[in-house]
């Protein structure tokens, strides 16, 4: 009876608003498996006596007090979370969240290419199901070995790694050039709603039940997604049964093979100044929000003293803000486009320095606000609230070369999501690793910032937004053979 409610709703929508719902929910799954552990985590793991008194002793004078005023009155309390029993280090915990990562690099390529050459809703459909029945054996892994619960993260990843990729086929092949924004931003970043109904619920649900029970919920929500998606989800408008003749006369001057898959252009991909520009940009986007947002936890607990419960719905914020700027800045930058206020060039230049600088200053100004909780989490909120790369970088990969989209964000996201998924954590885990020390984090977020800005600066100087010659070089030439 659900499948056959929803299924009356979504025959009133247009196909593509229908594809937008689907993936954004699968969004949501897709960072509830993947972020959920950097708040589990902290409950998992036995905060031991030395290391409270060590943290103690760093900012007894600041943070671990209670009338402090604003936030910190109700909500900071002392450093006492002894939620789980699993003694792992900084260190640990550090391998922990990056172990996703290790995985998540290796599929980015071959799912683009799978979703261009076989579609992507079996590449997107099957890339949540299978990590959704590995998640239901992490709270056993994780009393066994650490180990073994590194290898399950690894498989997550492996799996997860052609979501991202076969999302940008999909765009290529449904979205007009004049809704890319929009449709992006309220739709890929689904991704942050993952965060913000995660933190929040884990948080409730450690308190309440323990963190085992955060892995099950998360896996029952996944799987009945991926029966949704079976029954709803197509791979291009010619393939969808009840699309209109209207809605398929909008999308079809998309320059996307249907037919014929040209091969890749790997060498004038490699040559390309654009593409460089878009990776480089990307990866220092995601070091900096992993530094804020995977390890941001980290900091809020053991820095400023808030428990898991707080923790859950505070960490959420930062997210819920992303999404809502994400959206509003994708619609104003489409609206700039098509109105003729601003090129496409200087629209695409002008939102991803915004969305790369913002949470520079922020985190900057974060890490020396102290003990005001309020200031803190008020920092984060506006940094991510401005992070609306939909109107940048994002979807310059589909600007570039539409045929090649999904390779693209893989060939990205190889370097982004998996590099630099793996380098921050490890980064910030040997900074902080039994140095939990203002200075250090000063240290930890000044680096972040930096990294944010060069990279800015090299898509700025190098980005262009029309399909590259190569796009369609191979399929022309063997047209002509033809």
């Amino acid at each position: 009876s659900f499948i056959m409610g929803l299924k009356e709703k979504m025959m009133k929508m247009k196909c593509r608003n229908v594809l937008s719902f689907l993936v954004f929910w699968g969004q949501i799954q897709n960072y509830m498996m993947r972020s959920s552990m950097s708040l589990i985590v902290l409950a998992m793991v036995k905060t031991e006596n030395k290391a409270v008194t060590g943290v103690a002793e760093v900012i007894t004078d600041g943070c671990v007090v209670e009338n402090i005023g604003g936030l910190n009155e109700t909500l900071v309390h002392q450093v006492k979370d002894n939620e789980g029993g699993l003694e792992w280090d900084q260190m640990m915990i550090g391998l922990v969240l990056s172990s996703f990562s290790w995985g998540y690099m290796t599929t980015q390529i071959i799912g683009g290419r799978l979703a261009e050459l076989y579609g992507s809703k079996r590449v997107y459909g099957l890339g949540l199901f299978i990590p959704a029945l590995l998640m239901l054996l992490h709270p056993v892994a994780a009393r066994i070995d650490a180990k073994l619960f590194i290898a399950l993260r690894v498989l997550v990843g492996v799996f997860e790694g052609v979501t991202w990729p076969a999302m940008h086929a999909l765009t290529a092949r449904w979205v007009p050039i004049g809704e890319r924004s929009s449709w992006v931003s309220q739709t890929y970043f689904g991704s942050t709603f993952g965060m913000v109904f995660t933190f929040p619920m884990c948080g409730f649900i450690i308190s309440s039940i323990g963190w085992e029970a955060c892995f099950y919920i998360i896996s029952c929500i996944s799987l009945l997604w991926s029966v949704v998606w079976y029954f709803f989800a197509y791979d291009s408008p010619e393939d969808h049964p009840r699309i209109s003749p209207e809605e398929l006369e909008e999308v079809s001057g998309l320059q996307v093979s249907s037919s014929n898959r040209p091969p890749i252009p790997w060498l004038d991909i490699v040559k390309s100044p654009p593409l460089w520009g878009t990776l480089i940009t990307d990866c220092g986007n995601t070091f900096g929000i992993v530094t804020m947002l995977r390890m941001g936890p980290a900091y809020l607990k053991f820095m400023l003293g808030l428990d898991m419960k707080t923790l859950g719905i505070l960490s959420g914020l930062p997210m819920l803000s992303r999404y809502i700027g994400g959206v509003a800045i994708g619609r104003l930058s489409d609206w700039l486009i098509r109105s003729g206020r601003l090129s496409l060039l200087s629209a695409r230049r002008l939102f991803n320095t915004s969305s790369q600088v913002a949470p520079a200053v922020a985190m900057v100004v974060m890490v020396y606000v102290g003990c005001n909780t309020t200031a803190v989490i008020s920092c984060m909120v506006i940094g991510m609230g401005l992070n609306a790369v939909a109107a940048g970088h994002f979807v310059s990969a589909v600007d570039l070369a539409p045929n090649f989209a999904g390779t693209l964000l893989g060939i990205s996201n190889t370097f982004s999501g998996g590099g630099m998924g793996t380098l921050a954590p490890l980064v910030v885990g040997a900074i902080t690793s039994n140095n939990n020390t203002w200075a250090a984090w000063q240290s930890v977020f000044w680096l972040a910032a930096g990294v944010y800005v060069v990279c800015n600066c090299v898509y700025v100087a190098t980005i262009r937004v029309q399909p590259q010659y190569w796009n369609e070089l191979k399929a022309e030439k063997n047209d002509l053979e033809k």
